[in-house]
């Protein structure tokens, strides 16, 4: 491995880091499915629209209530640890103040919005957890900045379990949304306190002292960040508002139904993304080259784990939504069938962003982002009054590629550039030839099929030397670490 190659403790860490926040990222959306997958046997298509509704609202303004400043945190802990208490504390009080704002602010939006009683009773409910919600982030953009990812799973896994399990008791009695989302509001304020538990476990109690300095910075960089994180939140959940609008709420429920399972294959990349910043943040302070070796090999892994999802997915969209949702929501299938696409941009986007933000050049994602929302709000004021929720999924999978496209043509201008030819090749032959295999076995159990088309992709990939001698090094080490021989 050359000097600018990634080290195996950067490895190790990225892949340990990876590995907690990806857990219950990829076993929450497993384990809520019960939750979705009762609410639409029990409460239809209508109830599972106003479900996700509301979840949209929420995941706009909590997004704002963290400001964004959860990645300023991971940063700037990263670059500085000893500051990490006052980064924490001065955060959490600019939060909280941001919190009651968009508290007040979502209410009075959904209000104006004209949503039937329920809606607006279960966004009031709703809002509530936003406090809770900041401080969470907060304290995860801590853990992560320490590389301490594994107290986010002890605490999200649990919430998660308690939540869907109450709100499952709640739907089987007969309640309807207001009262689950009770329930999310409970469970929230549960995990806050699970979360500083831990904190003050791992790093030791925050001291409550305000300083002039954080506050400065937070001050100077609250409305990019803010920005990038409403901006990336608005063209991310404005399809899901528009279908609402334009359409109908259950046209919502069609469309959120497979964009529920896009959220699941987009875990781990995200938990990637999140795990690199701080190791992309010291990387860059070592110089530019470095940067540079440690993205290249994040892009190469994202594909070889995304390309394959995508292709299988859509091969067998049919049998995925029939099996998890039923017969009444096979309009989704065309939906998923094209919105799976949008994982491979998507992945990329996460990528790229970290790297814009450990270079300090949030203000180039966030113009990314105002001009992703613009143009996601254009096309799908085209696209869904012809095409309902297939419309909404093509403006989503228009709007990512441009989005990432935007982001790397700073990249190259400004830092570096990116041989792509020498990192898609290899995965799309192995994943060309694993959609022979999941096609010809599709009269096989669905999750058969699954593993056995898996086995097919990374033999031809071991084939076709798709890893690297370094990767194949790693995991050698890695499997010795974890089962030495006796």
């Amino acid at each position: 491995m050359n000097g600018l190659g990634m080290s195996t403790a950067s490895r190790k860490r990225i892949f340990k880091n990876t590995l907690a926040l990806s857990i219950p990222s990829m076993l929450n959306p497993v384990i809520s499915f019960v939750l979705v997958l009762i609410i639409s046997r029990y409460l239809g298509v209508q109830g599972l629209g106003q479900y996700s509704l509301v979840l949209a609202y929420l995941g706009i303004f909590a997004t704002l209530a963290v400001l964004g400043l959860d990645h300023l945190v991971v940063r700037e802990a990263a670059k500085r640890p000893e500051d990490i208490h006052l980064l924490f504390f001065n955060a959490g009080l600019f939060g909280t103040v941001s919190s009651l704002v968009s508290l007040l602010a979502m209410n009075l939006l959904i209000a104006v919005m004209g949503y039937e009683k329920v809606v607006v009773q279960a966004g009031f409910i709703c809002s509530l957890s936003l406090v809770a919600s900041t401080a969470i982030g907060y304290m995860e953009a801590i853990f992560r900045s320490v590389e301490k990812a594994e107290y986010v799973t002890f605490t999200y896994l649990p919430e998660n379990v308690v939540r869907v399990a109450v709100c499952a008791v709640l739907i089987l009695s007969g309640y309807g949304i207001t009262a689950l989302f009770t329930a999310i509001l409970g469970t929230r304020i549960l995990a806050a306190v699970m979360m500083f538990i831990f904190y003050v476990k791992v790093l030791g109690m925050p001291g409550a002292r305000l300083d002039g300095r954080v506050w400065r910075l937070l001050a100077a960089e609250a409305p990019t960040f803010a920005s990038i994180a409403v901006f990336s939140t608005i063209h991310l959940s404005l399809d899901q508002i528009m279908l609402s609008k334009l359409k109908s709420v259950d046209a919502v429920g069609i469309y959120s139904a497979a964009d529920r399972l896009l959220d699941i294959c987009r875990t781990t990349p995200t938990a990637f993304a999140a795990a690199l910043l701080p190791v992309l943040t010291r990387e860059f302070l070592e110089g530019v080259d470095r940067l540079h070796k440690l993205t290249v090999d994040s892009l190469r892994y994202l594909f070889i784990g995304t390309i394959p999802v995508v292709v299988g997915t859509a091969l067998l969209s049919d049998q995925i939504i029939t099996l998890i949702y039923g017969v009444k929501f096979e309009a989704s299938i065309p939906v998923l069938t094209l919105h799976i696409v949008s994982l491979v941009p998507f992945s990329m986007a996460f990528v790229l962003a970290q790297v814009l933000i450990a270079t300090n050049n949030q203000r180039v994602d966030l113009a990314v982002n105002i001009a992703a929302a613009i143009i996601n709000f254009v096309l799908n004021l085209m696209l869904i009054p012809m095409w309902g929720a297939w419309g909404a999924a093509l403006a989503t999978l228009i709007t990512i590629v441009i989005f990432n496209q935007l982001q790397y043509l700073f990249i190259r201008q400004r830092l570096f550039r990116i041989a792509f030819a020498g990192l898609v090749p290899k995965p799309l032959v192995a994943a060309g030839v694993m959609a022979c295999a999941t096609y010809v076995l599709r009269d096989l159990n669905v999750f058969l099929n699954i593993g056995l088309s898996a086995a097919v992709y990374f033999a031809v990939l071991l084939a076709v030397r798709g890893f690297s001698a370094e990767d194949t090094d790693f995991l050698r080490r890695l499997i010795r670490d974890r089962f030495p021989r006796s």
